[in-house]
């Protein structure tokens, strides 16, 4: 039986091959992959970041501003304070009107006794033949008439008005033909209003 040795002859071309090869390799995983482009990773992390920071600006806009009800508060109290201080000055200025107009209430409701006195003494003189005394008191009258005027105090129209218990006291009831229940048929004692206020009620007789 022969035996045969067989040397194995490598071929030059193959063993300079296999370096290349794996040089090629190296030099490949070295390279860019040519599906990636740098330009387009960089967009995209511009992109990203854009993104998110827009979020974020979103994100804060929709949270209300705790100072914005802050400064609404502070201006509904300043409306409510410059509110109260014109009806506080309102007032203040009506209360010294009135305190000025009434001062003299009750000096003026004193005289009005003295008023009647005079009207007693003018009645009583019809009649006298005594023509200075009653021209005098007369004068002295319509004097004293006219310094009431002066402070607003006015004679009440009450006969034929109907009857007010705000500004009419019935002393006296009468039937009277023809004339409507309810009304002042007669003034016993004139009343008085001092700007427009009741100073003095009317004494009156009253229709049934």
């Amino acid at each position: 039986m022969l035996l045969v040795a067989e040397d194995v002859v490598k071929d030059p071309n193959e063993e300079e091959a296999e370096p290349k090869s794996a040089e090629a390799d190296a030099e490949g995983d070295a390279r860019p992959s040519e599906d990636v482009d740098p330009a387009e990773m960089a967009e995209e992390d511009l992109s990203y970041e854009a993104g998110d920071s827009a979020e974020e600006e979103g994100a804060s806009a929709s949270e209300p501003d705790p100072r914005d009800a802050q400064i609404e508060e502070l201006t509904q109290q300043l409306l409510r304070t410059r509110a109260d201080f014109d009806n506080f000055r309102r007032r203040t200025r009506q209360e010294r009107e009135e305190l000025v107009q009434f001062a003299t209430k009750k000096l003026l409701a004193d005289l009005l006794p003295v008023l009647d006195n005079f009207d007693r003494a003018i009645q009583a003189l019809e009649g006298v033949d005594e023509p200075q005394m009653k021209q005098g008191i007369e004068m002295v009258h319509r004097q004293l008439i006219q310094v009431m005027h002066q402070y607003g105090v006015t004679e009440m129209d009450a006969v034929g008005a109907p009857f007010d218990p705000s500004q009419h006291e019935a002393v006296m009831q009468e039937q009277v033909e023809g004339q409507e229940p309810g009304r002042v048929i007669e003034v016993l004692q004139k009343g008085y209003l001092l700007h427009g206020k009741v100073l003095r009620p009317a004494m009156v007789k009253v229709s049934v």
